[in-house]
Order: C-alpha cells, then sequence, then structure tokens
C-alpha cells in the first residue's frame, strides 16, 4: 500500500498535522513511539521464550532411559489384580 518512500511519509504527516494541529502532534508521537517501543520490547521476549524452550527441547534429557516406563514405587509396570478364587 504505501511504499515508504519521503513522498508518502509526507503526505501522512502533512495530514496528520491538519487532524490533530500542532500542538496535539508531538504528544501523539511519544504516545505512539511508547507503544511501539513496547510492542518490541513484549515480541523480542517472546521470540526469546520460544527460542529457549526450543534449545530445551531439542537438549536431550539426563537420567531418564527408554526402556520400561516408570509408575512409581520402582515397579516397571503397576500391579496387577488377582482375580478372586471360588472356594
Amino acid at each position: 500500500m504505501f511504499g515508504g518512500d519521503l513522498t508518502t511519509i509526507g503526505f501522512i504527516l502533512f495530514v496528520a498535522f491538519l487532524l490533530f494541529g500542532p500542538k496535539k502532534l508531538p504528544e501523539i508521537a511519544r504516545a505512539l513511539g511508547k507503544a511501539l517501543g513496547e510492542l518490541r520490547r513484549a515480541s523480542n521476549e517472546l521470540r526469546n521464550s520460544f527460542e529457549e524452550e526450543i534449545r530445551d527441547l531439542d537438549r536431550p534429557t539426563r537420567g531418564t532411559s527408554d526402556s520400561a516406563p516408570y509408575y512409581g514405587h520402582n515397579y516397571s509396570e503397576p500391579p496387577r489384580e488377582e482375580p478372586e478364587s471360588r472356594s
């Protein structure tokens, strides 16, 4: 839509100047700058947490083996219940 060339940026600034006036424009620019800074900080934090999680998934786990699953109480399988005998 907007290529970012100098005439387009100038036109946008001119329209903003007409809409908001010379007194309100610096306040709006300051608020917009703060919002963009917060957005950039949040996106960097999110990206860093995703990269950390991916590194943790790629890292081999220590102390676990791929043998029988652990069900607790040092048993490799859950205990089986014996059927009641009919006497």
